[in-house]
């Protein structure tokens, strides 16, 4: 039976361990998304969370995450300015309750390269995720 695979495709096993950073200020998102992507199918290196902007750019300078999952509204903060200080490789994905279409653009003109509403099913972040981690390590 033909693959619908693309011949340079990548799946997620042929991807190098990566580190997460989970920024949220409700501690069940955060907990919810970090037991979320120990579940898919990634090599992690180590999955961090953080409930503000300070705290999250400490974390960052240590661990220099690969992927970083954003909440646009860190009880007050806007976390979208924390785009663009996890450091160069750092792919930034913003998770919203806000999908309206000026914090889309925010998030993408500061450099988000996706955005994912809170309400979506988990496994479209799960996806996006996932293909960020192989986009990173390609």
């Amino acid at each position: 039976m033909p693959s619908n695979r693309a011949p340079d495709a990548r799946s997620p096993g042929d991807v190098a361990p990566i580190g997460v950073l989970v920024i949220d200020d409700q501690l069940a998102v955060r907990e919810g998304v970090a037991r979320l992507i120990s579940c898919a199918p990634l090599t992690l290196r180590e999955i961090c969370t953080a409930a503000s902007g300070a705290e999250a750019r400490t974390i960052a300078a240590r661990m220099k995450p690969e992927v970083v999952i954003l909440d646009a509204d860190l009880h007050g903060e806007n976390g979208l300015e924390l785009i663009g200080q996890f450091g160069p490789d750092a792919q930034v994905l913003v998770l919203t309750s806000h999908g309206d279409a000026a914090t889309r653009l925010q998030a993408k003109n500061r450099g988000a390269v996706a955005l994912i509403e809170k309400q979506q099913p988990a496994q479209e972040l799960l996806d996006a995720i996932v293909a960020l981690a192989i986009t990173q390590k390609c």
